[in-house]
């Protein structure tokens, strides 16, 4: 404790007399123990989170960690008996391995260490984890026994998911047109790209498929050959399956492959899916979660109360998406928990998922149908004078125009309007935008009107784009790293990824990138 900042010392101090008192009760809200210590809520919430860490405080029966999922969430201090000084301390020590072997679990498996690499050594693990070598050696013991490390003379290692592979193949599926273009907008291809990268690494093939419905029937074609694909081929060795777009029909296709008999990994990009019934209970389905979970507005929510920020309002153009409602029903719970029941404001887009549904109105349709048969055309025609005119400008030219940027103009008129609205409540002090790319719109449209930022009001936002980068804006940058190692280790070494509570989705923490904005 003589290193702890007086403040945080003050705070476990309180917390250390008030456990005499209550052992084996709940501890009340973070906030109402900063104000009855005299501290922070911040300084409060280090403190309990040290607190845990060194297993004198622990989580919930229902295993959510406060210092991973919700810093309001109460902690339970160990019940009161007549067991000995050393029984205490062993008790404690026990509670701290476990939570550094979830730790060290979690980091491993999500891909932080290299795969088929030396772990740092046992030092820089105590310092990483910031505990003694004995309870870290136990941790380390457990997950040797459980085959996630395995010890060798020189050291510990992460064992190869990849040996004995061959000409094994893993199958990427999404939805899309008979083509073989896939139907999501470009960050959730993203994925794809990340998979693509891991799967190059590792020395596995891949194989891009999209699924489409043809006169009722379910059809699956390579995204490269158009070809008709065969998911029953013996060299898969399992599928990853991407629900990226609410409009089509994930059950039926889940049903297709629940009946190959092999490891499926489904990623939720939405937000909100249920596990239909065909998956429940089937050891050979997983389910995870980036850019759909909770931590990601956690975690926002979690930044602007330790800022200060008492009002704020929440932007989405694609309020019709699950995962934006999402956002907002996390960040508003958050706040409510913390003592703010009307801290979150809604300004939003409830009719549009996705940025082509600002153009894909009925008496446009055919206008619209118009334009793009002649851009294609052109495109045909000039496409090549183009390259020669104008170089590395043409591309842009090219790209800008089949991008989602095409619909930018429709979106701002609609959304322009809902910052008029916002900027005329001078209560709130921060804008919570529901993805970089209303949140470079809503920067341009302050900067219009000589808005200082973050002087005047802070902007957040989520996807850590390069927009995010050229604007100075704070992001939340999803973990796709993490989350498509954690789902190529399921499909490679199924007994290192531990099953979700209850049919639970796997998660994986991102990390909120601080800038300008705010």
């Amino acid at each position: 404790m003589e290193k702890q900042k007086p403040g945080i010392r003050r705070a476990c101090e309180y917390l250390d007399k008030i456990s005499l008192e209550q052992r084996g009760t709940a501890l009340p809200p973070i906030r109402s123990l900063a104000k009855a210590s005299g501290v922070s809520f911040v300084t409060m919430w280090k403190a309990v989170r040290y607190l845990q860490g060194k297993g004198i405080l622990i989580s919930e029966p229902d295993g959510n960690h406060f210092c991973s999922s919700d810093s309001t969430l109460t902690v339970l201090l160990p019940e009161k008996t007549d067991i000995t000084e050393s029984e205490l301390s062993e008790k404690k020590m026990s509670v701290s391995s476990q939570h550094i072997t979830d730790r060290l679990y979690k980091d491993i498996i999500s891909g932080r260490f290299t795969g088929s690499e030396k772990l740092p050594s046992c030092k820089e693990l105590q310092q990483l984890y910031e505990v003694s070598f004995t309870t870290l050696k136990k941790s380390i013991n457990v997950l040797v026994e459980e085959q996630i490390l395995e010890q060798r003379t020189n050291g510990y290692f992460i064992p190869s998911l990849t040996g004995g592979t061959g000409n094994a193949r893993i199958v990427a599926i999404g939805c899309g047109w008979e083509d073989g273009k896939i139907w999501m907008d470009h960050q959730d291809k993203s994925y794809f790209k990340a998979i693509e990268s891991e799967c190059i690494r590792m020395n596995i093939r891949l194989d891009v498929i999209v699924h489409y419905s043809n006169n009722g029937r379910l059809q699956f074609v390579h995204s490269a050959s158009s070809k008709d694909y065969d998911l029953d081929d013996r060299t898969i060795l399992g599928y990853i399956f991407i629900v990226a777009n609410i409009n089509s029909n994930p059950e039926e296709v889940l049903e297709k492959l629940v009946r190959l008999r092999r490891n499926v990994a489904v990623l939720d990009v939405v937000g909100g899916w249920k596990v239909p019934k065909c998956a429940q209970g089937n050891h050979l389905i997983q389910f995870f979660t980036a850019t759909a979970s909770t931590l990601p507005a956690k975690r926002v929510a979690q930044y602007l109360l330790g800022k200060g920020h008492k009002q704020i309002g929440f932007f989405s153009p694609f309020h019709r998406a699950l995962w934006s409602q999402q956002r907002f029903n996390t960040i508003s719970e958050m706040y409510r928990k913390a003592g703010f029941t009307d801290g979150v404001t809604s300004f939003v887009q409830n009719n549009y998922a996705y940025q082509w549904e600002y153009l894909n109105k009925d008496e446009q349709h055919e206008e619209l149908k118009s334009l793009i048969d002649q851009y294609s055309q052109w495109k045909k025609e000039a496409y090549g004078e183009l390259f020669k005119k104008f170089g590395n400008m043409g591309y842009n030219i090219v790209k800008y125009m089949t991008e989602w940027n095409c619909a930018s103009g429709e979106i701002f008129e609609k959304m322009q309007p809902l910052f008029e609205k916002a900027l005329c409540n001078r209560s709130i002090t921060a804008w919570v935008m529901a993805n970089d790319f209303a949140a470079t719109m809503a920067i341009d449209f302050l900067r219009e009107k000589n808005v200082r930022i973050p002087n005047d009001l802070s902007i957040i936002s989520f996807d850590n784009t390069l927009d995010a980068m050229e604007y100075q804006l704070t992001s939340y940058d999803f973990n796709n790293h993490g989350i498509v190692t954690l789902i190529l280790r399921f499909i490679l070494a199924p007994h290192t990824v531990k099953p979700g509570r209850g049919g639970s989705f796997h998660e994986v923490d991102g990390a909120l990138v601080i800038r300008r904005s705010s």
